[in-house]
């Protein structure tokens, strides 16, 4: 009953449109700034990353589903490849696809692929966890609150076979947003996204989210200037 929650909860909508503040690393050096969010199911979303400085977009990054196209203004370079997770690495430094980033923003989970899954209750915590046994050993543990017959996603973490985290997922702050149709949605205000093989650590600070509603394809199409040399 759970898994079907989480994954009906994950088809409800197929767009989103969202202002946020990003504070996530690059390199050595920790960056927070504003970052528009575009985003339509099928691999397809659109980021803004505005200067510090004033509103001017920093770096552009979209993805068609099919390619990514990224325009970094302030080192005056372009990169390009196929739309794949490792895309929104190229801003962010989370390896990340575009469909699990959409699920972020709602406030879901990625799940992996798995065997089994129980569900328990963790007294210390308050809380059910959902606990996914994948393919290859894997485990993956989904922390959540049931409030009025919905389950708020707390907590996500999945560790790899021999026990190292791969990826953590918080979500924190909740508030209650509106679709296009006025249909209720539970959104966390603030999510973070942790991976300890990359050194990489993103926290998101949802300032406004719109969903469901009309996005046209062209949006997520971003043509790359000319002569600019391709970035490091």
């Amino acid at each position: 009953d759970v898994l079907s929650y989480l994954r009906a909860q994950q088809k409800s909508t197929d767009t989103y449109r969202a202002e946020s503040i990003m504070d996530y690393w690059v390199e050595d050096e920790r960056v927070k700034g504003v970052v528009l969010i575009l985003g339509k199911r099928g691999a397809k979303v659109r980021f803004n990353a505005l200067n510090p400085t004033g509103e001017m977009v920093a770096v552009d990054l979209a993805c068609d589903g099919d390619q990514f196209h990224f325009v970094d203004t302030n080192n005056n370079c372009v990169l390009w490849g196929p739309c794949n997770e490792n895309s929104i690495a190229q801003l962010l430094r989370v390896s990340l696809a575009p469909d699990d980033f959409m699920l972020l923003a709602l406030g879901s989970t990625p799940l992996i692929p798995h065997l089994t899954g129980t569900l328990k209750w963790n007294g210390a915590r308050g809380l059910e966890e959902l606990v996914l046994l994948g393919k290859n050993g894997e485990v993956q543990t989904i922390a959540l609150k049931g409030t009025s017959g919905e389950w708020k996603v707390i907590s996500s973490q999945v560790k790899d076979s021999t026990g190292k985290v791969d990826w953590t997922l918080t979500n924190k702050n909740f508030k209650t947003v509106k679709d296009a149709a006025g249909k209720q949605y539970i959104l966390p205000g603030k999510t973070r996204f942790q991976q300890p093989k990359y050194k990489a650590d993103l926290i998101v600070t949802w300032k406004e989210r719109k969903l469901g509603i009309e996005l046209a394809d062209k949006k997520f199409h971003l043509e790359l200037p000319s002569g600019l040399p391709e970035c490091r």
